[in-house]
């Protein structure tokens, strides 16, 4: 399996020969073993650095010392970020060859991003990521310029992504014709809600699978979960029915074979219960229960990833800017990574304290072993 040090060395050396006192290995390692273990900062990856210098050298033989914070923010500002991201790629195709089920793609706001004199705020960095359900994985990021280009992301990161076989769920900002017809090229299937920013495809769905038309789909499925605990209940049911005629109902739409509609009903404590409908399309057969579940692991990517990159990570407090944010943020999501396969029975937080304690706990983590695959997704059960 491809270590942390391999990793460091397939990173690309942009900087002028001239004058180099450290290796792209040594500047990329020290910085992965920082974040992992709690630094936020260029500064603090310094701090780190010349706090454990002993055990770096133990693992860099030639390096002479630990770079200054002006160093590490030079070097990953100035690093191209798909670079960075094809070599993270790499390493997460090695942790797992396979990664069948669904793949959650969805997008966060990654950092203040104050303006080059550090006055006030530019428009907030956003980047989109695919995250892995089954074996809880971030697969990849793009950078956009703000949230309503995520549109233009989306298609890239499927591009990027090997889909053969995945289900790909993504929310109403990625319901959009080109991006259908993506996924459909890259080999895999589509859930895809749909809001207001597709009225009348919305509408369509809502009015076909409303109570009243019931008898003009005599063929339409439903499936119902209930779930209770700690206070709250919960009921969903999920009512679908196949799409006949695509080419004629839904122009446009690649590979549409099935219309959904989610009504969830939620109750917390004595208050009033709440109820929420919301439209989906997809190139799944009718199957009421998979479109459900595949759906509710949908937001994982929120309370796996993106939860615990702003909490653990304190990535929505970062101020860094341009490539050293996204590259930086892709080093959480590697941190992250190998923080989820240890078998220690404590938050991730707790985690990264204890990689920066205890020299023992953090090598067992470098040395992640490989993930097993995930099952293979089934369609109709």
């Amino acid at each position: 399996m491809l270590s942390l040090l391999e990793f460091s060395s397939y990173v690309p050396d942009i900087r002028n020969e001239k004058n180099l006192l450290y290796s792209v290995d040594e500047i990329v390692f020290i910085s992965l073993v920082s974040v992992l273990c709690g630094a936020e900062t260029w500064s603090e990856i310094h701090l780190f650095g010349t706090s454990h210098e002993d055990y770096f050298k133990k693992r860099l033989p030639t390096l002479i010392g630990i770079p200054s914070d002006d160093t590490f923010n030079r070097f990953f500002s100035l690093l191209n970020i798909d670079w960075f991201e094809e070599a993270f790629r790499l390493w997460i195709s090695d942790i797992c060859r396979r990664v069948p089920g669904v793949v959650a793609i969805d997008g966060k706001a990654v950092c203040r991003n104050p303006d080059s004199a550090g006055h006030g705020m530019k428009d907030r960095l956003y980047m989109v990521s695919a995250w892995a359900v089954r074996n809880g994985l971030c697969l990849g990021q793009r950078k956009v310029d703000g949230k309503s280009n995520e549109i233009t992301a989306i298609p890239e990161i499927i591009k990027a992504l090997d889909l053969e076989q995945c289900i790909v769920t993504i929310d109403a900002a990625g319901c959009q014709k080109a991006i259908a017809e993506t996924i459909i090229n890259a080999g895999g299937d589509y859930i895809l809600c749909v809001k207001d920013n597709q009225k009348k495809l919305k509408g369509k769905i809502l009015s076909l699978l409303s109570e009243e038309d019931r008898i003009y789909l005599p063929y339409k499925q439903s499936y119902f979960q209930e779930n209770e605990g700690h206070g709250r209940k919960e009921y969903r049911k999920c009512v679908c029915d196949a799409v006949c005629y695509p080419e004629h109902f839904y122009p446009g739409w690649k590979g549409i074979k099935t219309i959904a509609k989610i009504t969830s009903v939620r109750q917390v404590g004595n208050a009033e219960p709440t109820t929420e409908t919301r439209c989906y399309i997809s190139s799944l057969p009718q199957d009421p229960k998979l479109l459900l579940e595949s759906i509710r692991s949908h937001w994982q990517v929120e309370n796996k990833l993106h939860w615990q990159l702003d909490v653990s990570f304190r990535e929505d407090y970062t101020r860094k800017t341009d490539n050293g944010a996204v590259n930086f943020s892709l080093m959480c999501k590697m941190a992250l990574t190998l923080l989820k396969q240890s078998k220690k029975k404590v938050g991730i937080a707790a985690k990264r304290k204890l990689c920066g304690w205890n020299e023992q706990y953090r090598d067992e983590v470098l040395e992640i072993i490989r993930i097993p695959l995930a099952e293979e997704k089934t369609i109709g059960g």
